[in-house]
Order: structure tokens, then C-alpha cells, then sequence
């Protein structure tokens, strides 16, 4: 009988010691387990919510070590104001190592080690919010939501990016096998926590689905959800704005 692992959302000091155990591998373990692929995933949360309006004020919830929220700020200029929230030390050590090889300094980069069910931040504050991979290991997804809503500036837009299942009967089908038997493998290999993998998996197949979340972001208060499957569903992006 296979041993569960020790981790669980209903438990979130158990999610955030996986994070912490895995901080320094997480963007190697990404790279492999994703084939690259999360990249252009990453890609898309950031043209779709910071390039078109070039926010001066933005927040990335459960930011690991900044792969969304970076990027920007190096296209950038002018000075932009940043707030990187995880719950993880580890992430965010990562992260303000990595801002400094990026040579970020002229932009105002606040590290925020808090949980994204209580944001630390006044209302109506933030032009643009984004959450990669990290909803799901949210114990109360509806709470983020609301506190998203609270700090965002009337007009201001927010992205998910999250793994998903596909819809397509012979892609989930490989995307279960895949899920099930590689990923843990290839997960122990790159960060040697099997265990954190096997939640990860787990994890995706026990995430509501994007239909959900959207109504979960209507319920709230958001406006103008869209739903975006990348990759016939493997990544969804999920976006909506904060009603002027």
C-alpha cells in the first residue's frame, strides 16, 4: 500500500514546509516536469494582465520566486511598485536572490510573507494582481478572492494561471497516466521530494474546475471573467477585472 504523502491544503503549515523543502529546485523541477512549456504558460498571465496596461502598482500572490511578476519589472523603466506575497520563506528568499541577479533595484519591490486569504495590504491599492500555481493549494480559494478584490483599484484586473485537467477524453487520459506514474519520478529527481510531486498531483485532479472559479470570481464581485485553456487544458487562464 503506497504510504500519503504528509501534505494537504486542509493543513496549510504542511503546504508551506513543501514549499519551503523544495524552494531551491522549484524553477529546475518546473522546467522538466513541464518540458519547458510552463514558460510560455508564464508568458501569456503576463501579457495578458501586466503588458497590455502596464501597471504602476501590482501584486503577485503566492509569487515563488517571482517567474511572473520579474519579467515585467526587467521590461520596465519607469519605477514600478511591487508587492511578492507567498506564505513560503523559502520562496521568497529565492526570489530577492534572484531580483538582485536581475539588477531590479530601480523598481520598489516589498516582500510580503503572509497568506493570501489576508493580504497585508490597505484597500483599492493595486493596479494588477496575478496567482500562478498557487490556488489550488489555497485552503479557502472564495477568501483570496475577496481580499483580491478588496486591494484592487476599481478597474483593476487579476489572472490566474493554473494547472488543469483537459477536456479532450484521450488528452486526460495521457495527462492522468502522466500525473500518476512520471511526474513523481521525475520530481523526486529534480528537487528529491517525491512526496511533494505526489501532492502536486494530487492536487490537480482534486481542483475544482475552471468553470467553477470563474463563478467563484462572479460571486465575489469581479466582472468580465474570461475563461483561456492553454495547451487543450493543461494550464488554464482565468481573468477578470474589479468593476469600476
Amino acid at each position: 500500500m503506497t504510504e500519503p504523502t504528509p501534505y494537504a491544503k486542509q493543513n496549510p503549515d504542511s503546504i508551506k514546509a513543501l514549499f519551503n523543502d523544495i524552494a531551491r529546485n522549484y524553477e529546475r523541477g518546473n522546467a522538466i516536469l513541464s518540458f519547458q512549456t510552463y514558460r510560455l504558460w508564464n508568458r501569456a498571465l503576463i501579457r495578458e494582465i501586466y503588458s497590455g496596461s502596464h501597471p504602476k502598482t501590482l501584486l503577485d500572490l503566492c509569487c515563488g520566486t517571482g517567474d511572473i511578476a520579474f519579467p515585467y519589472l526587467r521590461s520596465q523603466k519607469d519605477p514600478v511598485t511591487a508587492y511578492m506575497l507567498d506564505f513560503s520563506s523559502g520562496m521568497l528568499a529565492c526570489a530577492k536572490e534572484k531580483a538582485r541577479k536581475m539588477q531590479l533595484s530601480r523598481h520598489e519591490i516589498h516582500y510580503l510573507e503572509a497568506d493570501a486569504q489576508s493580504i497585508p495590504l490597505e484597500d483599492n491599492l493595486i493596479d494588477a494582481a496575478t496567482a500562478a500555481y498557487g490556488i489550488r493549494n489555497i485552503k479557502d480559494p472564495s477568501q483570496c478572492f475577496h481580499e483580491t478584490l478588496r486591494v484592487l483599484k476599481p478597474g483593476g484586473r487579476f489572472g490566474i494561471l493554473e494547472l488543469t485537467r483537459p477536456e479532450n477524453s484521450f488528452l486526460r487520459l495521457g495527462h492522468h497516466l502522466y500525473l500518476r506514474t512520471a511526474l513523481p519520478i521525475l520530481g523526486k529527481i529534480a528537487t528529491s521530494n517525491k512526496k511533494a510531486y505526489e501532492y502536486l498531483c494530487n492536487s490537480i485532479h482534486e481542483f475544482v474546475s475552471p468553470d467553477r472559479v470563474a463563478d467563484s470570481l462572479i460571486t465575489t464581485g469581479f466582472s468580465q471573467v474570461s475563461i483561456n485553456p492553454l495547451f487543450g487544458g493543461i494550464a488554464t487562464l482565468i481573468l477578470a477585472e474589479k468593476k469600476l
